[in-house]
């Protein structure tokens, strides 16, 4: 797997929201991510028997160079750069969960206009 990619973060002016830029290898930007931190509720405030949950970041992908045949690197690299990034003392993330608004690889995809709604 390639290394992960250079993250670029900006507070926006929704607590604990922030906007992602990310670079490659060759600092040139790659996509343009929305990163929301999923906190646990403290175990103190659940009942006794509440399941387990591990905090994780939910990336909302805004922009980004993908296609179907890097998908899965995106996310990979994605992954391990906005983990270690987010990562403190208090907190550690689990796992990214992509978010796709509107991935424009579908509407290349014969067929995609064709898909029934229901």
């Amino acid at each position: 797997m390639n290394s992960s990619y250079t993250v670029k973060l900006a507070r926006t002016l929704y607590d604990n929201v922030y906007r992602c830029r990310l670079l490659n290898e060759n600092e040139q930007p790659i996509g343009d991510l929305q990163i929301v931190p999923v906190l646990t509720t403290p175990r103190s405030q659940l009942p006794e028997d509440a399941p387990e949950a591990q905090p994780y970041l939910l990336v909302i992908v805004r922009d980004a160079d993908i296609n179907k045949d890097n998908l899965i690197d995106f996310e990979e690299r994605t992954s391990l750069a906005l983990l270690k990034r987010f990562a403190t003392e208090e907190v550690s993330f689990q796992y990214c969960e992509f978010y796709y608004p509107s991935p424009a690889f579908i509407f290349e995809q014969q067929d995609s206009l064709n898909t029934p709604l229901n």
